[in-house]
């Protein structure tokens, strides 16, 4: 009976310890001092609203109103709200040992092709050109939630704030 009751603990152990291996990335705090874990969504199969932008001498650009909006899939195909249109680009999400710094590549962006008020024509044009030039990406989180920070070759050229379901 002792021999059985020991063979029960370890396989349970075994099985608990495979179990946590396998659960997916570790949670991360969600705030200074908040004492709290929350787990960070991953880059793709979030929808992410675009916060800041800068085109492509650093410079800020104006997110209106209807901010540009991205969302990839989990068969690497990015697409969202560019500003006036609808766009979609294949993207490629790397393997990385430092969560901190996912690389990650989008192709050619197509987009449908509709006229709007050219501050909103500016920034799409500034959006889809910075998506060509993405190198890197990084999720964190800020009082506000999960935010995602896109780099170029420069450095951070925009972030993005996941939506909340409703």
């Amino acid at each position: 009976m002792n021999r059985s009751i020991l063979s029960l603990a370890a396989a349970a152990i075994i099985v608990v310890t495979l179990a946590s291996c396998a659960s997916g990335p570790d949670p991360r705090p969600a705030g200074p001092n908040s004492g709290t874990l929350t787990r960070l969504p991953g880059i793709d199969r979030t929808e992410w609203t675009c916060v800041e932008l800068t085109d492509a001498d650093g410079k800020p650009i104006a997110v209106t109103d209807q901010p540009p909006s991205l969302f990839i899939s989990a068969e690497g195909r990015a697409s969202g709200f560019a500003g006036v249109n609808r766009y979609f680009a294949e993207a490629t999400v790397g393997n990385s040992m430092n969560a901190h710094n996912v690389p990650l590549r989008f192709g050619p962006v197509g987009a449908t092709r509709m006229a709007g008020p050219p501050e909103r024509m500016a920034l799409e044009g500034a959006f889809t050109s910075m998506l060509g030039g993405v190198r890197s990406a990084t999720i964190a989180s800020s009082p506000r939630g999960a935010v995602l920070t896109l780099r170029n070759e420069r450095g951070d050229c925009a972030r993005f704030e996941a939506v909340r379901a409703q």
